[in-house]
């Protein structure tokens, strides 16, 4: 008697959904060494860890309206406003004295993003590193954005040395060039960055790196940013901030999985 192949079927059927079904997306805990993380699950900005913790926040705050991994984020409010207004939001974070830090976190580009070009300054502050207070440097570094003239940003580098603001200068090699552009409207991009003070006042070891989507665009390892006698040293600093440009609408930013490290990840 010919036998049935009806239970050969309907294995092959459950072999072949098993392997084409997505597999469910794990997110891996930071390691113990790492200084600090915050994933925003606890609903607000109550986390600390190894004496590192949130500051002064403008226009930032928890939101669950969207988010990269679980149900909350931090959420970036830029107010729209007519040509020549600037917006404003920013989240500050203080951590213990150091040499050097590296940064990580997913940041959503908002569908409506668009660098607008004013007839006075247009870059929009995106990382900044320093020193506290930060009116009065001290080291201070900082990552800023410029117009790329179609809509989105190309990266600039910002930096004091003794006290004193230096000329701003765009990533070396034409790195940094489309840092934003149309196709990150209404996606997350990894960002990962890496700060180091000189280590004295005559020395051109400063490091300022960073990454967008594990690709390295920009790569300074030879800034002289000397912070001076008792001030060359990293302590604070925050995310996004002041917009020159500002915004036509209402654009909104948010940040997620934010990690902290004294050294690489």
């Amino acid at each position: 008697m010919k036998k049935s192949l009806l239970p050969f079927t309907i294995f092959l059927t459950l072999f072949l959904i098993s392997c084409t079904k997505e597999e469910p997306k794990i997110v891996k805990e930071p390691s113990e060494d790492i200084l600090f993380f915050d994933d925003f699950e606890k609903g607000d900005l109550s986390q600390t860890e190894n004496n590192v913790s949130y500051g002064s926040s403008t226009y930032s705050s928890v939101s669950n309206k969207v988010k990269k991994d679980g149900e909350y984020s931090l959420e970036f409010y830029y107010k729209g406003g007519l040509q020549g207004e600037d917006a404003f939001s920013e989240q500050r974070i203080s951590y213990p004295n150091t040499g050097e830090l590296w940064i990580k976190y997913d940041l959503y580009i908002p569908n409506n993003y668009i660098h607008r070009k004013e007839n006075s300054a247009s870059n929009n502050k995106f990382l900044a590193v320093y020193k506290s207070d930060y009116r009065h440097p001290g080291f201070q570094v900082n990552w800023s954005l410029s117009p790329n003239n179609t809509g989105g940003s190309n990266l600039t580098l910002h930096r004091y040395r003794n006290g004193t603001e230096q000329p701003s200068i765009s990533p070396s090699g034409g790195l940094g060039t489309n840092f934003i552009t149309e196709d990150d409207r209404g996606k997350w991009i990894h960002i990962m960055a890496r700060v180091k003070a000189p280590s004295s006042e005559n020395a051109t070891d400063g490091v300022m790196q960073l990454w967008k989507n594990d690709v390295l665009v920009c790569d300074e390892t030879a800034l002289n940013m000397y912070g001076g006698i008792d001030e060359n040293f990293m302590n604070e600093l925050y995310l996004m901030g002041w917009s020159n440009s500002g915004y036509l609408e209402d654009t909104i930013f948010y940040i997620d999985n934010l990690s902290l490290n004294y050294s690489a990840f």
